[in-house]
This record gives structure tokens, sequence and C-alpha cells, in this order.
């Protein structure tokens, strides 16, 4: 196998899956990692989790510092190099170093970029605001715990109620008496059905977390470089600490500088399924890039760290010299709020409106146990699926933690082609202590068949 020089841009799931497979695959390449931030190899998934005390400390959530990756991995990683150009033509890359503020050339035999995504920022929030957060790094969490460790919180804000703002919720409730949550949506939740996203805001009444719908309009009023009241719409409230989650973007400018091409709307960088760009010696992967969705095979937009990691590791095994390709996508996304647990397998509801076929829905409320045992805990399941011959579009869930494995089937299932009415003819487990007589699926699969 051919020794190559590969680089590999930007650190955080898809970088080191790629990098490390392309190290395994042919030991002799030389493999080198440049990520611009002062981490790599970190859970962003669990950010939320890091500020609410449920996992101890940062460090838990940063799986390899640079010195451990290249003993474990072979492969050589800068931190706090931020790569500002590409020259396609000479295969160079043009690093600055910024600790020294020096910059650099790289060449390349193969490239892969791995740049993942970046923060929507607030229109009305451009100004550095001593109290106004965003929640995407390692390092804003550590500014958000500092910030709460020297200050007074008693009423706080979340601007953008996605599922990445609602998990972080928790910690506003933790840290505030106070706690307002705003969107430009009239209810939290965008890409659930209706039901879902009006138990979003039962809960929110039942904590006392006050809902601004419409949020359309917002004006910051602020005082020695601090928000102190907001204006959203006709209501005017005092606040503490502002976090924005408005939704993240890809991280698109090194591939845009060098002309690759781009996926419509999303402005991900257009990949094939071996992860590789316009350019035959360019690769990308991560949220930086798009996927194909399995049941449209549209290509999209779908920022999952499990699918970075997955195409991660197709992208390294592909420059290293190797040909193996990603599988068309199936969105399987989970997420707590709360003491609820959130799913949505498959299309969610703005792609559903899109789809022209005859669609039908079917739902039903079932329990994680037989229902003389104690401690069983309720959901609420509802599933889209074509009516011609059955195949499903769209799961939504509600309750404990057994809609995870739920989900899991229910992916499996639209991946086969299994029929909503192949539900109602499984096997399922029964004890009492563990899982109802009758499972909700069944009973999803005979509705349907009724």
């Amino acid at each position: 196998m051919i020794k190559r020089k590969i680089i590999v841009i930007g650190g955080s799931a898809a970088g080191p899956a790629a990098s490390a497979k392309a190290k395994r695959v042919n030991p002799q390449n030389e493999v080198v990692l440049y990520e611009a931030g002062n981490y790599i190899s970190i859970g962003t998934c669990e950010l939320p989790y890091v500020l609410t005390g449920e996992i101890e400390n940062l460090e838990k959530i940063i799986f390899f510092t640079p010195e451990s990756f290249e003993k474990e991995k072979g492969v050589k990683v800068f931190v706090r190099h931020r790569v500002e150009s590409i020259d396609r033509v000479k295969k160079r890359i043009y690093v600055r170093d910024l600790n020294t503020q020096k910059v650099f050339e790289d060449y390349y035999d193969k490239l892969i970029l791995c740049t993942g995504s970046i923060k929507k920022i607030h229109s009305e929030f451009k100004q550095n605001l001593d109290n106004v957060f965003y929640l995407k790094t390692v390092d804003d969490a550590k500014s958000i715990l500092n910030f709460v460790s020297k200050n007074n919180i008693t009423s706080s804000l979340l601007i953008g109620t996605g599922y990445t703002g609602l998990e972080v919720l928790e910690f506003l409730k933790k840290i505030s008496n106070r706690v307002y949550a705003t969107d430009i949506a009239e209810l939290p939740l965008t890409g659930f059905d209706l039901e879902f996203r009006k138990i979003v805001l039962d809960k929110m009444n039942e904590l006392n977390i006050n809902f601004l719908p419409a949020g359309n309009y917002i004006k910051v009023i602020a005082k020695d470089n601090k928000v102190t009241h907001i204006m959203v719409n006709k209501e005017k409230i005092d606040v503490d600490l502002v976090l924005i989650s408005i939704g993240v973007k890809p991280e698109n400018s090194l591939a845009q500088q060098c002309g690759l091409s781009m996926n419509f709307p999303s402005d991900s960088i257009k990949v094939d399924d071996k992860q590789k760009t316009s350019d035959d010696n360019i690769y990308a992967a991560g949220d930086c890039s798009g996927v194909k969705e399995f049941i449209t095979k549209k290509q999209i937009w779908l920022p999952l760290s499990t699918l970075a990691y997955n195409s991660g590791h197709v992208a390294g095994a592909n420059a290293a010299g190797e040909n193996i390709s990603t599988l068309p996508v199936v969105r399987n996304m989970v997420f707590k709020f709360f003491d609820i647990n959130f799913a949505l397998v498959g299309l969610n509801m703005p792609e559903l409106n899109d789809l022209t076929l005859n669609k039908v829905s079917v739902s039903t409320i079932g329990s994680s146990k037989i229902n003389i045992m104690p401690n069983g805990e309720k959901h609420f399941i509802k599933l889209y699926y074509k009516k011609d011959d059955g195949k499903i579009l769209s799961a939504q869930f509600v309750g404990g933690e057994d809609i995870v494995g739920k989900a899991n089937l229910i992916s499996f299932a639209i991946r086969n082609n299994i029929s909503i009415q192949k539900l109602y003819e499984t096997n399922y487990a029964y004890t009492p202590s563990l899982s109802p007589f009758i499972d909700s699926l069944s009973i999803i699969g005979k509705k349907s068949r009724d």
C-alpha cells in the first residue's frame, strides 16, 4: 500500500476518527491533525450534563490529549493551530500557530476536512456582553461555570427551544429562581408533532418556566457590558444570564475559500458515498458535510456525533487507500428534558409535510412495565407510515428510558424496509419487573392492520 501524507483539519468527533483510521489502514502513513481550539476528542453532547453536575467536571469529556492521542493512535496532533487557507493546485495548506501567530505551510497527498459546525449568532447579540453565552465548546462551558460561580443569578433566559436548548433548561432552573424561554415558533421543540410540543410546554408550565412564544422581536437593554433587561415582543423581563441556542451551521469557510462544491440550501460540503468532495484529493466528514437521508434519498444536513464519527471513519479509510462507503442515514435522535425523554426516528415534521405520497399516522400510550408492577413509566408513541405498503416514515416517542430501545428497533425497521404491520407479528419479551405484557409497538402494529 502506498505511503501517504494525510492531513486532517478539525479535532472534535470526525477528525480523530478519520486520522486514527488512516493510520490503522497503513501504519506507514504520516498522519497529522490540526485543531484551532485547545482540545481534541471532546464529548460536546455531554456539555449540558457537565453544567448540571451530572458529569462532575469537564475533564471527564475530554477523551484524549494531543499527547495521549499521538501515543495511542500514532497521529501527530497540533492544537491551537488554525488552517487559514488551502491551495488545491499545489496541495498545500497554510497554518497559523495561534501561540506565536506565525504562519507556515504544510503539504498533503490527501486532505480530510472535519471542520464541524459553528454556532449561529443571534442578530441582536453581536456585541460581546459579559452575561450572554452560547454552549458549543468546552471553553463555552468553562465561561458559563466561571460566571455562575462569581455572580448571583436570580433570573435567566433561554433563547431557542430546539432539543439542544431544552437540554440546558435544567441547568438554568438549578441556578436561578426565575427562568424564561423564548422561540420564534409558537411552541417549543420544532420538528416534532403537535402533541409532543404541547407536552414540553406543559412540563415548562409545571416547572414555572415562562415560555414566551413567537419571540420574533427581541431588544437588548444593557448596562456596564451586561444585559439587564430584554424586551421579547411586548414583554420586558429582567435577566442576569442569557443562554442562546438558536442552532448551528456547517463550518465551511475553508471549503468555500478553495472552491469545493456545496449542498444547497444547508451550505454543507458536498461529498459522495466515499466522503470525497469535488476534489479527488480532499475528503470531508462530520458536521461540515452533508449526508444522504435513507427514506427520501435526498442530501440533508444532520449534525449528530454518531454520524460524524462514522463518516470520519470512512473518510480516513478511503484517504489511506481503502474503498468503503457510507450508507444513507436514518435519523435517530433522543434527548432528555428534566425527567422526560423524547426520541425522533426517520423524517421530522417539515420533511413529512413535504411528502406528496399518501401517509397515515397511528399512536398509542404504553408503559415500561405491566400496570400492576411499581415504578413503571408511561410513554406515548406516534408513527407515520405509507398507506400503500406500510413502510415506516417517522416515529416520535416521549416517556421513560425504555423509549430508546423502541426507537432503535424502529430505526432497524426503516433501514430494512420492514412494514409497520410486522411490528404486530414480532415476539416481544415479557417479565413483570421489566416489560409490559403487550408491547406498545405490537399495539401500534395491530392498529395499522385494523
